[in-house]
């Protein structure tokens, strides 16, 4: 009933596992998907029909088909499961399904979630952290169309290089006497100081959680790794993402930023770089919908017309370019165009897809900063 393989894809690395219920019947409900999509997306899904017998998995395996046709006809993730519970109401059973989809653009890292009743992804970012997204979601498959609510609303995600996103049916985190959340606060732990690779940190849970005393559901998991992007020894590069709701990103960006500069031998420019970035990535958090993708990189020198330099930029969703003001003296905000325009040796702004990415330049010479002609963006 499950995929026979595992399709590979451009831009990352896909693993998947799964396990059977403890009774030994090899059959169950839960089940996971890789699906092609139009302009070289992917689709991913994790789910679970309720029961572990012989009529969970044939519905489970009509569903999966089901599901993957809407997907593969490049309906909207919720348009997917809207359609996908009618379908499960259609075969007038008693039974429902739970599952999360998304789909996701590996190359420029857009993910789009949308879940029935089930468990959102975890995400593991380049610097180690773990969290659970807050992703909305609407009512079990089946379910939905019985109340008639077929609301699936999209949260939108950045996956950013190196980045990995999990998605797993609950019986990898509930076990009978505990509470979802400690079986959560596990999976996230055992993530946190896994391998990297795909493959590795999937062996890595697998071998680790699945053999639990009082195990005794089906467990599906799927991990979704986006190849790292680091660069080249002459131009090191590092991406971190910062969401809204991550109290800890903004601080963990700052020590990230300090200590590449540092690695790069431009130590004189942390200061700078940082009170920047700090400045553009607060203004996301505070005046956009969603959260900050922030790039750093080292440029090479160009013979010696254009010596070396660190280019910091910050990326969001929001079409609404930052407006140069002029503060009072007892203003107490509208100084931040200001303080870049006087820091860097050059900023401006890029339009981005839906969105828009600010940038600003410092340059790096033998006899320390200059800072000539800042003094208006470049576009």
């Amino acid at each position: 009933m499950l995929p026979r393989r595992i399709p590979d894809v451009v831009g990352g690395e896909i693993a998947v596992r799964y396990h059977a219920a403890w009774s030994g019947r090899e059959v169950g409900g839960d089940w996971y998907d890789v699906i092609p999509l139009p302009q070289g997306r992917i689709g991913v899904v994790v789910g679970d029909v309720e029961g572990h017998d012989t009529h969970a998995a044939a519905m489970m395996g009509q569903l999966r088909i089901v599901l993957r046709a809407y997907a593969a006809e490049g309906h909207a993730p919720s348009t997917v499961l809207a359609r996908a519970s009618q379908f499960l109401a259609e075969l007038d059973t008693e039974r429902f399904a739970t599952c999360t989809y998304a789909q996701v653009d590996l190359a420029t890292g857009d993910v789009r979630v949308v879940r029935a009743g089930h468990l959102g992804p975890l995400i593991r970012h380049t610097d180690g952290r773990t969290g659970w997204p807050n992703v909305r979601g609407g009512l079990p498959l089946g379910l939905a169309t019985h109340f008639e609510d077929h609301e699936y609303p999209e949260t939108r995600l950045d996956l950013v290089p190196g980045e990995t996103l999990l998605l797993c049916t609950d019986g990898l985190v509930e076990q009978p006497g505990k509470d979802i959340t400690e079986g959560m606060d596990e999976l996230t732990e055992a993530v946190r100081n896994g391998p990297q690779g795909a493959a590795a940190l999937a062996d890595h849970l697998a071998d680790g959680l699945w053999a639990r005393p009082g195990a005794e559901d089906d467990m599906a998991l799927l991990l979704l790794r986006r190849a790292p992007d680091t660069g080249t020894l002459k131009a090191p590069r590092i991406h971190q993402y910062v969401h809204q709701a991550d109290p800890e990103g903004l601080a963990e960006s700052r020590v990230v930023l300090r200590q590449a500069l540092a690695d790069w031998g431009a130590g004189e420019l942390i200061d700078d770089v940082e009170l920047v970035a700090g400045e553009l990535l607060t203004n996301v958090l505070l005046h956009t919908e969603g959260g900050a993708v922030m790039t750093l990189e080292l440029v090479p020198a160009v013979r010696s017309r254009v010596p070396r330099r660190v280019r910091l930029a910050v990326q969001d969703r929001s079409s609404v370019w930052p407006r140069r003001r002029t503060p009072g003296e007892a203003a107490t905000s509208g100084r931040g165009l200001l303080l870049i325009d006087s820091l860097a040796t050059r900023w401006g702004v890029e339009p981005r897809g839906e969105g828009k990415s600010v940038w600003a330049e410092f340059r790096l010479t033998p006899a320390g900063r200059e800072r000539p002609g800042a003094g208006s963006p470049a576009a």
